[in-house]
């Protein structure tokens, strides 16, 4: 049995032996502190705070891609490097990605401003490493480090009697990020070259974030829908545009015990081609520098686990912890193949309970 498959089982392990039976705990008329009142680790912009509430909140998230993708179908590697041919056309590349790692790690703070209106400050870094290998088989690897985009999100509620909320989001991203990010490459291990699109940290241009959130909530747990889309917003100083991005979620929250709850989400994510290019990145020397093929849908489905401290010293911090785990891709590759990541999140609060 593959080791991820013990993942939904050791969260309702782990929740069977947390603590007192549901019937136990807080009452059911109105939201109440627990640990599925708030989303799983992998989303932001989920609830609205008390006023004059306030949060502070750290995520990691870690995803690695290995092998190569053209639609939904694998390929060798080899092929990107020795040639291939697809819908008449034929397709050859002077250096092909093998693997890639991709950090993010965010530094949020929310505040609760009237019981109608919130906000949120996102700060992110992205540490990237991918390893190539030439068409003479000659092997690299290529790192980045620095700032992302900042983002600046506001949230509208739009209903807040329970056992249902709802809330409308407008965020904003700030080109803070380089888009000009360089290292040696294989097939120029002497000098610096600049990186391809997906492992630039930022997207040079501002951005504008809509969303919207629903969830309901009963006695056993929660489930939630959000939609978001993440729309650039003109072109950047290298000449390009990333592409759009839609979202959507789905998710349930099972609550074992004041203090611990699991999770399942189904996340689906489908992004467009880059539009414009990068005069310094030649797209035969990767399928990573080619516009054209940065544009594709992948479907997760992460399994997560929820801490809330209701009492003691810790009273009012979260950790989550989210599993993730692709299970359908389509990418207009070639392209590197997600597959696993994981999220993991601490939040502290301070004012008024909010959910």
């Amino acid at each position: 049995m593959q080791s991820w498959r013990l993942v939904p089982a050791t969260v309702v392990a782990l929740g069977m032996a947390a603590g007192p039976p549901l019937s136990a705990q807080l009452p059911l008329d109105d939201w109440s502190e627990r640990p599925d009142a708030r989303a799983p680790s992998g989303l932001t912009e989920d609830v609205l705070l008390a006023p004059g509430s306030y949060e502070v909140r750290y995520r990691a998230d870690v995803m690695h891609f290995d092998g190569v993708l053209v639609g939904t179908e694998e390929i060798p590697i080899e092929w990107v490097t020795t040639g291939f041919e697809l819908d008449g056309h034929f397709f050859q590349w002077e250096m092909a990605p093998l693997t890639m790692t991709r950090q993010r790690h965010e530094l949020e703070f929310r505040a609760g401003i009237l019981d109608w209106l919130g906000a949120s400050l996102r700060v992110p870094v992205h540490h990237t490493e991918g390893d190539f290998r030439t068409r003479d088989h000659d092997p690299g690897t290529a790192s980045d480090f620095a700032l992302g985009d900042v983002e600046l999100h506001v949230l509208y509620g739009l209903h807040d009697v329970w056992p249902y909320r709802a809330h409308l989001t407008a965020g904003l991203s700030m080109p803070t990020g380089p888009v000009d990010r360089g290292d040696q490459l294989p097939i120029a291990p002497a000098e610096q070259r600049t990186l391809p699109y997906s492992m630039q940290p930022g997207d040079g241009t501002f951005a504008l974030i809509p969303g919207a959130v629903l969830v309901s909530e009963n006695a056993a747990g929660t489930v939630g829908l959000q939609a978001t889309a993440r729309i650039p917003v003109g072109e950047n100083d290298r000449g390009w545009r990333r592409g759009q991005e839609v979202r959507g979620n789905v998710w349930m929250a099972y609550r074992f015990s004041e203090w611990v709850s699991g999770s399942l989400r189904l996340s689906g994510t489908r992004r467009s081609a880059v539009e414009g290019s990068d005069p310094t990145l030649d797209p035969w020397s990767t399928p990573m520098a080619h516009p054209a093929l940065q544009a594709g849908t992948r479907v997760d489905l992460p399994v997560g686990l929820n801490l809330y401290f209701a009492d003691g010293p810790l009273y009012g911090n979260r950790l989550f912890a989210e599993f993730v785990l692709p299970v359908y891709q389509d990418l207009d590759g070639p392209q590197l193949k997600a597959r696993a990541g994981v999220s993991l999140g601490w939040a502290v609060a301070f004012g008024r309970p909010s959910p």
